[in-house]
């Protein structure tokens, strides 16, 4: 024989959540629910009006414009700081000497290594980020001119 209140017994019944059975009543557990993606090729809905989803020629013509400007000033912007990062080696295989100069115990050569190219990424990230903000103050113009 099965005791009532353990739950699991074939005749209970779930009432507002909480298993029948006895005083030792169990909460049943939600449903649970399956969240997927949209399927492939499905439309998205838009909101209506939304001046950011203007689908006219003129506008997909600034974004394309502004999405082309933004991959060339990232592409300047890493290829400048590869190219400064390979003329600080170059330098640092140049001058042999900076290996004789010491700095509380460690070569300069290997603190221009370590630190040298931090004021780079600072740097090219603030052109980036100066640069960035000005595509998109552009893009911004044209689309409220418009």
């Amino acid at each position: 024989m099965s005791d009532p209140g353990a739950g699991g017994g074939a005749g209970e019944v779930a009432v507002g959540g909480v298993a029948a059975g006895g005083p030792a009543a169990r909460p049943v557990p939600p449903a649970r629910v399956s969240v997927t993606a949209p399927r492939q090729g499905a439309p998205l809905a838009a909101g209506a009006g939304h001046p950011a989803l203007d689908r006219s020629d003129t506008a997909t013509v600034y974004v394309r414009s502004l999405i082309r400007s933004q991959l060339r000033l990232a592409l300047v912007c890493a290829a400048g700081f590869v190219v400064s990062l390979g003329m600080l080696w170059l330098v640092l295989a140049a001058a042999p000497g900076l290996d004789a100069v010491v700095v509380a115990g460690v070569p300069v050569s290997w603190l221009l290594l370590a630190f040298g190219s931090y004021p780079a990424i600072i740097a090219f990230a603030l052109i980036f980020i100066v640069a960035s903000a000005r595509n998109e103050a552009g893009y911004r113009s044209l689309t409220e001119a418009s």
